[in-house]
């Protein structure tokens, strides 16, 4: 691996760092259990929780650890299995705020205030702590990204430096060497060209999203005989398309006896004629002629060409759509403890749940109805047993539920920051999450502000003396924010073919591993990363903005070191 002043080698989302004086990832040992006065507090673990980490893979199916490209962030653990498209219900959460709404209309990471700034050429465009070259860096720009420059204008910016003709300062800190990755003209052909591409940070979904099913990869709008040279099978896929185009209608099962490959894949044409392509270099374009079956794929636009529909991925290369599987968007979210919410709280997971009621003769009986599944609803806190079973009272007025049947998250008793605060401070931020339990409340000082379920690692808790990443555990213990990224692309340690396209909202904690949005499943609350606290769009977006240290305008990396300030702390328990 690279160690030049443009590589994360050594960057902020490992453990150990070299240079740039940022923090280690953990503020104590990352096996470390959760407090014996905390562990007391701890809500039970649902029976089935239990079992589920049981049946989780064994050894041979742990996770691989993301590897760091040359000049690219090191990013989290990839799951072991390829993420498939999932089917998502088109509502989840009763009783929940209103769903994020950035869709079509979403701001790009271009659309900024207006001012003198300086624009991204490269996939990553550092920021260093000072106009210098150093593998400590401070942060990035993305493709289609820019950032203000410090002082109001391109000359009051300039700063002589090392290494570089031309350093400018950013706001609100840090230094940006303009050359190939970076320039403070607007009108540079590349940062034309890129900007229509600019992923939409107001979106939960910076991108759009898809499984690929063995797409290649072009640089350019290829020739016939290009696309015959890198898809063997081109005849007869672009049959079986024709051939499922003019059924109109079918149904999956009728797909699969045409063609297999082709279920759920969406063949609509785009209905827009290729766009001007520009000739993009290296610093744009990940290094990887094809995404292989079951790898994702993030892109920005598609467009009709040559009898095909393409999709524009999201560093500039071409891919044929009738190759692709879009992922369904989950509409689940977390509930904002405001406004009458509080805990309790119960979430229910996997399937529906019925709702109980005393009975004429004063016996539990189902109403009837039941709760969606990944629905919510507060909990009075009181409960009965009747023949052995345990029933919670909710705040819908005689409406019971079974606790086997419910995720309860209670309010902690005590923060792990106690006695760390200044008073004179803004309160102190911490996020609890339960592996086991599948659940996420985020806190200020001792007020619980925000609860959700999440998906832990499948291997559920760390097994003694057997590093988590090798069971795909999440690790225990208490930890901290250490990078911010609003997006990344997670790569297999050991099969590099194996991707996870601009992963939205990352935030790693503890070496490879980060809480970070899934865009390829809708099952939360269950164990099912390869380690990593997975997280829906909407909440992994609405929790990076929470978290501290907060990315500055226009960043599309963090690192956490000491003069981004605080940083929210995590603390994990089984």
């Amino acid at each position: 691996m690279a160690s030049s002043p443009s590589s994360l080698l050594l960057a902020a989302l490992t453990c150990a760092i070299a240079s740039g004086g940022a923090a280690a990832c953990s503020e104590e040992s990352p096996a470390a259990a959760t407090p014996a006065s905390l562990e007391a507090d701890v809500p039970r673990v649902p029976a089935e929780a239990e079992a589920d980490a049981r049946r989780a893979p064994a050894e041979a199916d742990a996770p691989r650890a993301a590897v760091v490209e040359a000049d690219a962030p090191r990013a989290a653990v990839v799951e072991a299995d390829a993420p498939r498209a999932a089917v998502v219900e088109a509502a989840h959460v009763a009783n929940a705020p209103a769903p994020v709404q950035a869709e079509d209309g979403a701001t790009p990471a271009s659309a900024t205030k207006e001012g003198a700034r300086i624009y991204s050429k490269a996939r990553f465009a550092w920021i260093n702590p000072g106009p210098y070259p150093t593998r400590g860096w401070s942060g990035y720009l993305g493709l289609g990204g820019s950032v203000a420059l410090r002082g109001g204008s391109v000359e009051a910016a300039r700063t002589p430096g090392e290494g570089c003709d031309a350093w400018y300062a950013v706001e609100p800190r840090g230094y940006i060497c303009a050359g190939a990755s970076a320039t403070v003209d607007p009108s540079d052909p590349v940062v034309v060209a890129l900007r229509p591409h600019a992923p939409k940070i107001d979106s939960p979904w910076p991108y759009d999203y898809a499984e690929s099913t063995g797409a290649p990869r072009y640089p350019r709008l290829p020739t016939a005989k290009e696309q015959r040279r890198s898809e063997w099978d081109l005849e007869a896929h672009l049959a079986s398309v024709a051939k499922v185009r003019a059924a109109e209608g079918l149904s999956d099962e009728a797909i699969r006896e045409i063609d297999e490959a082709l279920v759920g894949v969406d063949l609509k044409p785009a209905g827009v004629s290729a766009p001007a392509l520009f000739p993009f270099g290296d610093l744009v374009r990940e290094a990887r002629d094809r995404i292989v079956n079951g790898s994702t794929v993030a892109f920005t636009r598609a467009f009709d060409a040559q009898d095909r529909t393409w999709v524009v991925t999201s560093d500039q290369t071409y891919m044929p759509k009738d190759r692709l599987k879009p992922y369904p968007r989950s509409s689940f979210q977390g509930v904002w403890l405001k406004d009458g919410r509080s805990l309790p709280l119960a979430f229910f997971r996997k399937t529906d749940r019925p709702k109980y009621q005393r009975g004429a003769g004063g016996r539990f009986e189902p109403t009837g109805a039941s709760f969606a599944r990944l629905a919510s609803v507060g909990l009075t806190g009181r409960a009965e047993v009747e023949d052995g079973a345990r029933f919670l009272e909710t705040q819908d007025p005689g409406v019971y539920v079974l606790a086997d049947d419910a995720v309860v998250i209670e309010a902690a008793k005590r923060s792990p920051l106690e006695g760390e605060n200044d008073p004179s401070s803004p309160p102190r931020k911490w996020i609890e999450i339960s592996v086991l339990g599948g659940w996420f409340v985020a806190y200020e000082e001792l007020t619980p502000v925000f609860a959700t379920l999440i998906s832990p690692g499948r291997g559920g808790v760390p097994r003694k003396g057997i590093p988590a990443i090798e069971t795909a555990a999440t690790p225990t213990g208490r930890f901290r924010i250490d990078g911010k990224f609003v997006t990344a692309t997670m790569v297999s340690s050991s099969n590099d073919s194996i991707v996870h396209s601009e992963v939205q909202f990352v935030q790693n904690f503890h070496g490879p591993h980060a809480l970070h949005g899934a865009y390829w499943h809708d099952a939360w609350g269950e164990l099912k990363s390869g380690g990593c606290v997975n997280l829906s769009p909407i909440d992994a977006k609405q929790m990076f903005a929470w978290t501290d240290p907060p990315v500055p305008d226009g960043w599309h990396g963090l690192r956490a070191s000491r003069d981004a300030g605080r940083s929210t702390v995590v603390l994990i328990h089984r």
